[in-house]
């Protein structure tokens, strides 16, 4: 992902290329460059869950053991010298994960291997099973990216997304930061589970109301939370149900951004493997130009 990170007194943001954000003023800064936008208010959420009870089964009633198969594929994309994007498969946690090291900072993978690296660590300890305690997670992982950033690149830091889903039968959590994204096929439909932390998701939710006219340039890169930072302004936990024949995807913006929705929802939906999806979809990637670095995670649910 190439981006730089940057601070705000109100929020955080991190820019693909700062020579295009329009009405903007750059002020130096001992750890990352401050900006300050004229486009749109930064909205702080230090504290946001949702519970996804959409056609939520009663778990009391006939519990179904249910087994999550995962598959996972990159590909350095047609555009990058190198591939920042890390991931990690636990099979026996039922448990996956996307890290997404920013390229605009120096040590974009270094941020996402210390990120998986400190995950594998904290799981040693136990896998979390309660909001607070994975956002508790969340705030280790960035505390130590941040830390490693000081060290590596004290005068710009480093940077990284995240996202992680854990599945325990007929129930998942998620935690997430930043824009790389958890989806869910059920019966056809494709359903995204995590809200992207941009400063184009916050234009449309501000757009509604009136507040924003138009979409600046560069937008949808412009990161509004990220490992690495000294504080998280934004940290998603997210509780959703899974059943027998649904299909899992995770993946880094390398796939979202050039592909659409459609076309992932069509390759996903194919009577293939999880292997052959996983391929599918890095290819889907690259015919589209490949610009980014590409992740992608598939799991199949079934009957254990």
């Amino acid at each position: 992902m190439q981006r730089c990170c940057l601070a705000t007194p109100l929020g955080v943001a991190a820019v693909k290329d700062v020579a295009t954000i329009h009405n903007t003023l750059l002020l130096s800064s001992h750890y990352v460059p401050i900006v300050i936008t004229q486009t749109m208010p930064f909205v702080r959420r230090e504290k946001y869950s949702n519970r996804d009870s959409t056609n939520r089964p009663d778990r009391g009633a006939f519990p179904v053991s249910l087994r999550t198969r995962f598959t996972s594929a990159t590909d350095i994309g047609r555009h990058r010298s190198e591939n920042q994007d890390r991931w990690l498969v636990r099979e026996d946690l039922q448990l996956a994960a996307v890290a997404d090291g920013m390229g605009g900072l120096p040590c974009g993978a270094e941020a996402a291997q210390c990120a998986l690296e400190t995950l594998e660590a904290q799981l040693a300890g136990g896998t979390p099973t309660k909001h607070d305690a994975w956002r508790t997670l969340l705030d280790t992982l960035n505390r130590e990216v941040f830390t490693l950033g000081l060290k590596l690149s004290p005068k710009l830091g480093m940077g990284s997304t995240f996202t992680v889903v854990r599945a325990q039968d007929e129930r998942m959590d998620i935690a997430h930061v930043g824009d790389s994204a958890a989806f869910r096929l059920r019966d056809g439909q494709l359903k995204q589970l995590t809200r992207e932390h941009t400063v184009a998701a916050e234009i449309l939710e501000h757009r509604a109301s009136g507040l924003v006219e138009r979409m600046p340039h560069a937008a949808e890169h412009m990161l509004t939370s990220c490992l690495g930072l000294p504080y998280l302004p934004h940290k998603d936990v997210v509780e959703t149900d899974l059943r027998a024949g649904d299909r899992l995807l995770l993946c880094s913006d390398g796939l979202t951004k050039p592909v659409e929705q459609s076309a992932i929802l069509e390759t996903l939906s194919r009577g293939e493997s999880p292997s052959a999806i996983a391929a599918a979809l890095i290819a889907l990637a690259n015919r589209a130009g490949g610009p980014d670095n590409i992740t992608v995670i598939v799991g199949f649910c079934a009957p254990n």
